[in-house]
């Protein structure tokens, strides 16, 4: 592609997405980037970068102009989950797969599901009990996620707990990591045959009232394709697992570096405040950017974005944008922070939402109530990934 000729360029301050620095702290370099270079061009990634909330969410919503089919993320993870992953499609073939697990991811089935999320919570907890110092990433908030979401699928309890450990294993991203490791191949490669094997039980007669029974159905009505369940398992474990344990990881290492209090939290039944929850997505989203390919040549703020170029939605930037938050930067837990993009925008906007909101206000609740006191006891480690902002170590003392 030939270099922009956009002022973008004339930007003293280098964005890198995969950088050291915009892994650690990346909400300085957020902050410039939008009083300076709004639209950004980063030539170390061949990527444009938008950072506004306007500009993030407009882009999310124009579908025909900055499409998903040319993959959501950078480098060789474009395309990792496989033929079935709907971030990686546009209408519409994209609203007919989707359309598969909306039922089951409709409020109304949401509901029936807090017994179940409560009870693996409740499970979870009772393996730590007596214990005195926890890692609370390992134990709970990277563990009830993809158990929920492996329940729901339908998978054996027999299968479980190498299903949950092979999912986290998948997803873990070295710093330095440009593309799936040979580790995250075979994984990938025994969990899409673990899928296979499950739907093709049910084709052959073996219903059951799950996730997994949905895609058989469809495939046997003509709606899927079996190649499809690949990529529409796997993009539900990770969807699943990683926004939700990420946004879980925020909220329990803030509360233990004593930067919250878990008490303000709660409401009178004992669960996390649905506004509060909000709050937490904007100010530290879990997903921090993903991106799209433009179809044609695209003006943003007068910026020519040339048309086959990658560009890249900075929505943890576009939470923390003035022009939409006030005093962005500060963690206000009465603040209607509904309006944030974490979940995505448009056609793609989150299938999951609902269920994520669900897991971290009965999973913390539990929490918090059991433990009402926690105190980290060393420094919390961050997951290496750069799109993923959560934690993968939390090391605490609960009482």
């Amino acid at each position: 592609m030939n270099a922009p000729t956009s002022r973008a360029m004339t930007a003293d301050r280098a964005y890198d997405p995969l950088s050291e620095q915009s892994h650690l702290d990346p909400y300085p370099t957020y902050s410039w980037l939008r009083e300076h270079a709004p639209v950004y061009y980063c030539a170390a990634r061949d990527v444009w970068v938008l950072s506004r909330y306007e500009d993030v969410r407009a882009a999310l919503r124009d579908w025909n102009t900055f499409t998903s089919t040319g993959g959501v993320e950078l480098a060789d993870y474009v395309g990792f989950f496989g033929a079935g992953n709907c971030l990686e499609m546009d209408p519409p073939r994209h609203d007919v797969l989707r359309k598969v697990f909306t039922t089951r991811f409709s409020t109304k089935a949401i509901k029936t599901y807090e017994s179940m999320v409560r009870a693996t919570t409740v499970e979870l907890l009772d393996g730590i009990e007596g214990a005195s110092e926890v890692d609370l990433a390992s134990v709970l908030t990277n563990r009830l996620p993809v158990l929920t979401i492996c329940r729901l699928l339908g998978l054996p309890e027999a299968d479980m707990p190498w299903a949950v450990e092979a999912s986290i294993d998948m997803m873990t991203r070295p710093p330095d990591e440009v593309g799936p490791s040979a580790a995250a191949q075979r994984l990938r490669a025994q969990l899409v045959e673990l899928f296979l094997r499950e739907v093709d039980t049910r084709l052959s007669g073996v219903w059951s009232d799950d996730v997994l029974s949905d895609m058989a159905h469809a495939i046997q009505d003509g709606t899927m394709n079996r190649d499809e369940v690949q990529g529409a398992t796997l993009l539900l474990i990770a969807a699943g697992m990683e926004t939700t344990s990420s946004l879980m990881g925020n909220i329990v290492s803030a509360v233990a570096s004593g930067q919250v209090d878990p008490q303000a939290l709660l409401d009178d039944a004992g669960d996390l405040r649905p506004p509060a929850i909000d709050e937490f997505l904007r100010y530290d989203s879990p997903v921090q950017w993903l991106c799209r390919v433009a179809t044609a040549d695209a003006e943003v703020r007068g910026v020519r974005i040339p048309a086959g170029a990658r560009v890249l939605m900075l929505y943890a930037s576009a939470n923390r944008d003035p022009e939409v938050f006030t005093h962005p930067d500060v963690i206000n837990l009465d603040r209607d922070g509904s309006r944030n993009l974490s979940f995505g925008e448009g056609i793609h906007f989150c299938l999951g939402m609902p269920l994520a909101k669900l897991e971290t206000r009965i999973g913390l609740g539990e929490l918090f109530a059991r433990y009402p006191r926690i105190i980290a006891t060393d420094e919390p480690r961050r997951y290496p990934s750069h799109i993923i902002r959560g934690f993968d170590s939390i090391p605490v003392r609960v009482a």
